[in-house]
């Protein structure tokens, strides 16, 4: 005997929840809705989950009741109105609700920007963007009641915004719900911060002497980034370049001089901002040397005061006093610019009655490699300079005779 049995199909079950929300008082934003919708869908995947679509479509009323109590109690400030549940494998829930008691109709948005001055405030809000718009596009309408929930979604919203406009900084919030709900915000800096700013004053052209006149400028306009995120200084560092050279461009000894100031921002905990003064009309130095290791003339002052007569080329003279032998040297010359980072010339010793040619190599913005040579005599020098800070460099000069280590103030 041959006996065959039909294959026997399994009930169908409940194995995924889908929701949709209307609001008879018009269109939801879209965040919220889809708040409400995980919240709806966490309980009916609890009630529905594993329930077989038969039993669901036989006891219809009594599970739409069921979730429209649950649902009633969870989006707080709306009132359920209508659940229709459309059973199957993909159990579908509609729900229609309806806003009850007062609502958001505007909100007030309140920056804590801590100790920020109002121009970096400024730019901050720039940054922000459009905060203020997109809070109201989230919370207007809402009834006041279901704040408590759907203040979150505001929060992801700021949060969200922040984090892509202005990585800098990290935000607390605190909202009071009212008709008009004000969303308090305060911005917090992200280390690392800027601890100091340091000003240090570079110029081939001027005496340090002038310079520091500018100083005191720089340095107001530099203490504004005191407390700034390390990182929002460098993406804004164009703005701070801006802000330092505004502050200097006008000051006195630059309009006296013709000065070009440039000021150069190296964002870090120790922000140091190189400003460079140039002027297109004369090159004065004042120096003083301290020869350590030389057999004679260990001492030296000296004066270069030069005159450019085109943008490359510069007709001077330059002063030397040795107080040890108590004697002057003078040094008619001309030096062309070959480079914007190297200087060549020549120059006539008065007291000797020769000729020195000479190079001069910034090879770094504190290196400097320097040669001269007199072909009369057969001397030569040559030095490596080091600048240790403004007033003060070192170098090591290797001559004809002997080498030494020469400690040069620059006045």
């Amino acid at each position: 005997m041959l006996i065959t049995a039909a294959p026997v199909q399994a009930t169908p079950t409940v194995q995924q929840v889908s929701v949709t929300i209307v609001s008879t008082a018009g269109t939801l934003p879209a965040r919220v809705v889809k708040r409400m919708e995980a919240s709806v869908a966490t309980v009916g995947k609890h009630v529905f989950t594993g329930q077989e679509v038969s039993n669901i479509d036989n006891n219809l009323p009594g599970y739409e009741n069921i979730v429209k109590d649950v649902i009633d109690r969870v989006l707080v400030g709306y009132s359920v109105q209508e659940v229709h549940i459309e059973p199957g494998e993909t159990a579908h829930i509609n729900v229609r609700i309806a806003p009850y008691g007062d609502v958001v109709r505007d909100i007030r948005l309140e920056i804590d920007f801590g100790s920020l001055s109002p121009d970096l405030i400024r730019l901050v809000q720039q940054d922000m963007g459009t905060v203020e718009e997109d809070l109201a596009a989230v919370l207007v309408g809402l009834p006041v009641d279901a704040l408590d929930w759907a203040g979150a979604v505001s929060k992801v919203v700021v949060r969200e915004i922040l984090s892509a406009q202005l990585p800098e900084f990290r935000s607390n919030f605190e909202i009071v719900s009212g008709s008009r709900t004000t969303v308090k915000i305060t911005l917090l800096p992200q280390s690392p911060v800027v601890q100091d700013t340091k000003i240090v004053l570079r110029s081939r052209t001027i005496p340090n002497l002038l310079l520091l006149q500018v100083k005191p400028a720089a340095e107001k306009a530099a203490a504004m980034m005191n407390g700034l995120p390390v990182a929002f200084v460098q993406r804004h560092n164009g703005y701070f370049n801006s802000l330092v050279s505004a502050a200097v461009k006008d000051h006195r000894v630059a309009k006296n001089y013709g000065l070009i100031l440039t000021p150069k921002v190296i964002a870090g905990e120790q922000t140091v901002i190189e400003l460079n003064a140039e002027t297109d009309k004369y090159r004065v130095a004042l120096e003083g040397y301290v020869d350590v290791g030389k057999k004679e003339d260990g001492t030296t002052v000296k004066l270069h005061a030069g005159k450019f007569v085109s943008p490359r080329d510069e007709l001077f003279t330059e002063v030397e006093f040795i107080p040890s032998s108590i004697a002057w040297k003078f040094y008619p010359g001309w030096s062309h610019k070959i480079t914007p980072a190297s200087y060549g010339g020549t120059k006539y010793s008065v007291s000797d009655k020769a000729f020195r040619i000479f190079l001069d190599q910034y090879v770094a913005p504190d290196w400097i490699i320097r040669a001269e040579r007199t072909p009369k005599t057969g001397y030569y020098e040559f030095g490596v300079r080091y600048k240790i800070h403004d007033l003060l460099s070192a170098e090591y000069v290797v001559g004809k005779n002997d080498n030494w280590l020469r400690l040069i103030g620059h006045l």
